[in-house]
């Protein structure tokens, strides 16, 4: 790695001065520059007419994202493809070494592999877009890496959730997850099975104590693969409570009549980091660099991120933090061997 104090953010300061320097600055006494106008990313982008994303994002928030970019800048088209990691990083490994069509932009929530392609020059930076280059609200300089041209742009928030018919009394912390009226089968938990997960019990661990992993396995919890499964075994009461859901999910599932619910730890917040690129090799290359501008802007934020997390602060809309609230993301902890080893030690806690 060639950032070895990188932790949640991917920093280049000095990178993100030049970008800053070609942007144009003002004087050190002056007042503070107002954005620039991207009326002419904007004609350039009509000229194209459309822009082509992969998204990982769940499915209603990249209709309402699409939706969002079209209100705001009319004539030009989203096509959006919603794809989890897993599918979206071999279709797009395939597509870059063949040269077949692939997205203008990308975002999704691995920032090891988006390094690799970065060191290749797979990524370019969004010259063009005002808050990318530092005249709006967003910080590069906490939220850009500018030697692999790679943009946080917010993250998800996973936390505990309760069926609220068996627990009426609800959950305040992970702590309670240990009451022996949760023991034998009433508890579901995430399988550790992918570097997310991995994380959240490192910082379960690390925020509860070492003994913590070791006391939630004595519940004999039930095992659940995904975010999804987990809310409708909540919703059915096949569990009783949840170490982990996404609280848009969670929200979604008692708008159609579930009794469940969820709750914020007062001990601290995790999540996970998503993250932006500019394909080098964008057919719509001023589309990809505005679509960008709209996900950085504060209706952006607010309609990708709602019931999670902004890199804008304060964070807007609906959003429960923002990503400095969020654990530092270490990417030495989810290698090969050391996602490997820690599903062994996981196995033999929770299985």
């Amino acid at each position: 790695m060639s950032h070895p104090r990188r932790t949640a953010r991917l920093i280049a300061v000095s990178m993100v001065a030049l970008a800053l320097a070609a942007c144009g600055s003002t004087e050190d006494d002056g007042p503070k520059a107002e954005p620039a106008d991207d009326s002419a990313l904007y004609a350039a982008a009509r000229e194209e007419g459309k822009v082509v994303v992969y998204m990982n994002v769940t499915p209603d928030v990249v209709e309402a994202v699409s939706e969002g970019f079209e209100a705001t800048y009319p004539g030009v088209e989203v096509e959006a493809v919603r794809l989890p990691d897993a599918e979206m990083i071999p279709r797009l490994e395939t597509e870059l070494s063949s040269g077949a069509p692939t997205a203008d932009f990308v975002e999704n929530a691995s920032p090891n592999w988006l390094i690799e392609q970065g060191k290749t020059g797979a990524w370019v930076a969004a010259d063009q877009s005002p808050q990318a280059t530092g005249e709006g609200d967003y910080d590069t300089e906490a939220f850009f890496d500018a030697e692999h041209n790679i943009y946080e742009l917010g993250g998800t928030v996973n936390t505990f959730a309760w069926n609220t018919d068996l627990v009426p009394d609800g959950i305040e912390d992970y702590t309670d997850l240990l009451d022996q009226d949760l023991a034998g089968g009433k508890l579901g938990v995430l399988e550790l099975a992918s570097a997310p997960g991995n994380d959240f019990y490192i910082w379960l661990k690390e925020t509860f104590g070492d003994d913590f992993l070791d006391d939630l396995g004595a519940q004999e919890p039930r095992i659940y693969p995904s975010t999804t499964g987990i809310v409708e075994a909540l919703g059915s009461g096949e569990i009783y409570a949840a170490n982990w859901v996404v609280p848009s999910l969670v929200e979604q599932a008692k708008e159609a009549g579930a009794p469940i619910d969820y709750g914020i730890s007062p001990t601290g917040k995790f999540g996970i980091r998503a993250y932006g690129v500019v394909n080098a090799k964008a057919a719509n290359p001023n589309a990809a660099q505005l679509f960008l501008e709209y996900l950085l802007s504060e209706d952006g934020q607010a309609t990708t991120w709602p019931l999670a997390s902004s890199v804008l602060d304060p964070a807007p809309g609906t959003a429960l933090g923002t990503n400095e609230q969020l654990p530092p993301w270490d990417p030495e902890a989810s290698t090969p061997d050391k996602l490997a080893a820690a599903r062994e030690a996981w196995d033999a806690i929770f299985r």
